[in-house]
């Protein structure tokens, strides 16, 4: 491999370590204000919550724009190991479906107004599966990325 394309290669593994960090710390910030106390301060709670799950939709959409096809880590790893093309694709349409499910809650706390209970357990619930499916596919890009270059791309995870 020459000098240009491990160059290359580092700038990608260093732009997708960066959008894995950023979604990281929105997540980390989403699950301590979901864990934080509610009764009492429901709407406060909410908003709280809300502003975390924006941030953590901005990091997604950054992120996807990085390994969109054609651009970043990703398409990559299909040029220089297509036998990783078809867990590239699942990992690509995985994440999108994180990212739907992301908005789709955005979205559903927009239409909550102040004179409405706040069924903070169901909202609770849905933001545990949407983190348990994010650190999920964290972990196959890491083992994807490691099987292509033999780079942890999972330090300081």
């Amino acid at each position: 491999m020459g000098t240009s394309n491990r160059a290359n290669e580092q700038s990608n593994v260093n732009t997708s370590r960066a959008d894995r960090e950023r979604s990281l710390e929105a997540l980390h910030a989403l699950e301590l204000h979901a864990g934080s106390a509610a009764p009492g301060r429901e709407h406060d709670w909410l908003n709280e919550v809300h502003n975390a799950v924006a941030t953590l939709e901005r990091a997604l959409t950054i992120q996807e724009g990085n390994s969109a096809p054609g651009e970043g880590l990703l398409s990559a790893i299909e040029q220089d190991a297509p036998r990783l093309q078809r867990r590239v694709t699942e990992l690509r349409q995985r994440y999108r479906a994180v990212q739907d499910d992301v908005t789709a809650l955005s979205r559903q706390l927009d239409t909550i107004k102040p004179a409405d209970m706040i069924d903070i357990a169901d909202i609770r619930q849905k933001l545990e599966r949407i983190a348990s499916e994010l650190r999920y596919q964290r972990a196959r890009e890491t083992d994807l990325v490691y099987e292509a270059y033999a780079v942890d791309l999972g330090e300081g995870d």
